[in-house]
């Protein structure tokens, strides 16, 4: 490499605010409020020659020339400080809201930057300090499948925060002031959550009355039993209490309950066993029904009434299977009109939400890999525009009374709450509230302000089924278990579980005993755990720094990262000689299988046709879940390696949803398949033939389940749900 020669652009010296920091070049410093840290000089220089030029990139030749004038260094010199940059800002690389990598030219400088700073006023304690005081650069419209608007980065705890929290810690729960932390909100009064509903069972599905006097529920009665499903009815009930008013009478599901934009009647969707939905209306005070929409075969759910009283919308979908779109329902007879068109192998578009003025809908969009968009569509459709974007658990939303914001339910770092968001983007805000605990579900905001939602103890455990053996819980808790993996000799099994407060893997032994936790992520998401040929390592995915990596966890639980991109890494799978790491990556235009040495090194492409997981074959190949097509595909061997050519289809119902359902164990497949109703069958799968033969069934199986098999295949484990009661909750003084 040449010496850098000297840059015409000169790097800066005087005190800038960049972001919420204020950065001194000369003393090497960034202060926030009482926060205050040094850099090291190169990485100020660093920064000082990107807050020269905001918002553009600059590449790393320029870099060179402007910090290392004179001097020949490697790439990796220049990745280091902009490391250690981004610790020092608590910035994220996936998901920058300081420095935004732009890969094979440079970084860019995305945060607000102002010159000529006055170090006496900035450092002036009525100055805002706070990420959430800072104005956001808000980037061009552009469709959501190319949108790239950053999630919310997580400001590190300072002093003052610290102070705060030790004040309000009295006012609210744990929970919810782990929330507050994480999200950077201190000193905010939580609003008081009062439950409007307290009966045995599950009551879902809130709507408050245009006046904000009732609220309308979809409520089973206490018949929520597990194994055997419930049956909703709809009711409506003062938000200040009282006896509710039973609206239906039919032996069916009734569910996602729509005021009219007068308040007398209210629509809702009936649906039967078969999955079949119609769409009916009652008066408020109960009586006769009129069918809207006679049952067929559109699944429908997620019902709204337009504040015209034109129409309804709701996401629905063809069959059983494929993506739930978002449908206008116009009220003069005509039939539905399909308005989103989301990738037929996601879960799809639910949760529309009607704007004030009614020409726009908020939904949620669900990805293939779980990821959620909260997201905006005119009701003449076209562009979809992202608002937020979560890594899961994303349950429902509304609009603020003005029309200003979207408010949306989600479970963000192991906790739930609410969220607002403008339409501009930018950071979502979370809303403080007084009573926690639970999941949160299905916000409906009135149009004089207060907002209803479900408060919902919902959770799932490991089970442990046989051939001929009922299922029976492995290791029982309170909280989320998931993606159970046996070890090789059937000694240990590894799941993931929310039960230290935050998704980590768990060890037990077969029987559930000697539970102990082994990771430390400290809050983020972790799926997919798998154990290596030795039974001593696992493969996990995790998101550290927002993006999913692959990582190798040692039985100490000292874990070792495999992959580091800025893409998302998922799904990893060993060889079965221990020495590489599958796993599927969007590193490309879509999902791909790649490998990578278990023992560190470059990752390499395995297929080019698509996939979201694999496993070696007992027979040689590989086996692999495409992500636009149902079944297995087995790639095969050519001159020693496997090729993602002549991949021959065994028919065996897995969508892409799967991805976590199926293994290889031994020199057999296992896989657990699910139908319409959450039941689950595990089934051994003939390679020649497709045919799977089914060996045992467990009901109320989450689509990300996982699948364990013991030695032997004759015993599994996987995931049941298990929902505890529900409640409709009212918080009057929400804005």
């Amino acid at each position: 490499m040449e010496p850098a020669q000297p840059a015409d652009q000169p790097t800066l010296t005087a005190p800038f605010r960049v972001g919420a920091w204020i950065a001194e070049p000369m003393a090497n410093r960034l202060t926030r409020g009482d926060d205050v840290r040094r850099v090291e000089p190169k990485v100020m220089e660093v920064l000082a020659a990107m807050a020269a030029r905001p918002g553009e990139t600059v590449t790393k030749d320029e870099f060179m020339a402007e910090v290392w004038t004179g001097t020949v260094v490697t790439d990796d010199v220049l990745a280091r400080c902009i490391s250690e940059l981004r610790k020092a800002l608590g910035d994220k690389a996936r998901n920058p809201k300081y420095v935004e990598t732009l890969r094979k030219r440079g970084y860019a400088l995305i945060a607000p930057v102002e010159h000529d700073v006055d170090l006496d006023l900035a450092a002036s304690p009525t100055m805002p300090t706070g990420d959430g005081a800072v104005p956001f650069i808000v980037g061009r419209d552009e469709p959501i499948t190319g949108l790239d608007v950053r999630r919310p980065v997580l400001p590190q705890r300072t002093r003052p925060v610290a102070l705060v929290w030790g004040l309000i810690a009295a006012a609210v729960t744990l929970v919810g002031a782990y929330v507050a932390y994480r999200a950077g909100v201190a000193g905010v009064r939580p609003l008081a959550a009062v439950p409007v509903t307290s009966t045995p069972g599950d009551e879902r599905d809130p709507a408050l009355s245009p006046d904000g006097e009732r609220v309308a529920f979809a409520w089973d009665g206490g018949t929520n039993v597990p194994g055997e499903g419930p049956q909703f009815d709809i009711y409506v009930q003062p938000t200040a209490g009282g006896a509710p008013t039973r609206l239906t009478m039919q032996p069916a599901d009734e569910l996602s309950p729509a005021w009219s934009p007068d308040g007398e009647r209210v629509a809702f969707v009936r649906c039967g066993i078969g999955g079949d939905c119609g769409v009916h209306v009652v008066d408020a005070g109960g009586g006769a029904e009129e069918t809207l929409v006679a049952s067929g075969d559109l699944a429908i759910t997620d019902l709204v009434w337009s504040p015209d009283g034109s129409r309804l919308a709701f996401s629905g979908r063809r069959g059983r299977q494929g993506a739930f779109s978002l449908h206008l329902l116009p009220l003069d007879g005509s039939p539905p009109q399909r308005l989103t068109s989301p990738a037929s192998t996601y879960p799809g578009d639910l949760n529309p939400a009607f704007s004030p003025d009614g020409q726009q809908l908020a939904f949620v969009r669900t990805e293939l890999d779980g990821r959620q968009d909260v997201a905006v569509v005119t009701v003449s459709g076209g562009r979809v525009r992202r608002l937020a974007r979560e890594q899961k658990g994303v349950t429902g939303l509304d609009w603020t009374p003005d029309g200003s914001e979207v408010v949306y339910a989600a479970n963000r770092e192991g906790a739930a709450g609410l969220w607002r968001v403008g339409l501009a983007g930018g950071d979502p805000r979370w809303v403080a509230l007084g009573a926690d605990g639970g999941e949160i579900a299905g916000p409906s905001v009135g149009r004089r302000g207060g907002v209803a939602f479900a408060r919902q103890q919902v959770r799932s455990q490991v089970v442990s089924v046989g051939v001929g053996v009922e299922a029976e819980g492995l290791v029982p808790s309170t909280r989320d278990d998931r993606q159970p993996t046996v070890s090789p000799d059937g000694q240990r099994v590894a799941f993931v579980s929310t039960r230290s407060g935050s998704h980590e893997v768990w060890v037990t032994g077969p029987d559930g005993s000697g539970a102990n936790k082994l990771t430390a992520f400290d809050g983020v998401r972790v799926s997919g755990p798998r154990w290596g040929p030795d039974g001593r390592r696992l493969a996990v995915s995790a998101r550290p720094e927002g993006n999913a990596d692959v990582f190798v966890v040692l039985p100490n639980g000292e874990v070792r990262p495999l992959t580091d991109d800025p893409a998302d890494d998922v799904a990893p799978a060993w060889s079965r000689d221990g020495n590489w790491v599958y796993f599927a990556s969007n590193r490309g235009e879509r999902w791909q299988i790649y490998r990578v040495p278990s023992a560190g090194g470059d990752a390499e492409p395995v297929t080019v046709h698509g996939g979201v997981a694999a496993a070696e074959a007992p027979d040689g190949g590989l086996l692999v879940l495409r992500p636009d097509q149902r079944g297995l595909w087995r790639l095969p061997v050519v001159d020693g390696e496997v090729r993602d050519v002549r991949a021959q289809r065994i028919n065996v119902n897995l969508s892409p949803a799967d991805w976590a359902n199926w293994t290889v164990v031994g020199d057999e497949v296992y896989v657990l398949l699910r139908d319409y109703e959450r039941r689950g069958s595990v089934a051994r799968v003939d390679l020649r033939t497709g045919r799977a033969e089914r060996l045992a069934a467990v009901a109320d199986v989450p689509e990300d389940s996982g699948l364990g098999v013991f030695p032997g295949g004759r015993r599994f484990l996987l995931s049941r749900l298990d929902r505890a009661d529900s409640d409709i909750v009212w918080v009057e003084d929400f804005e």
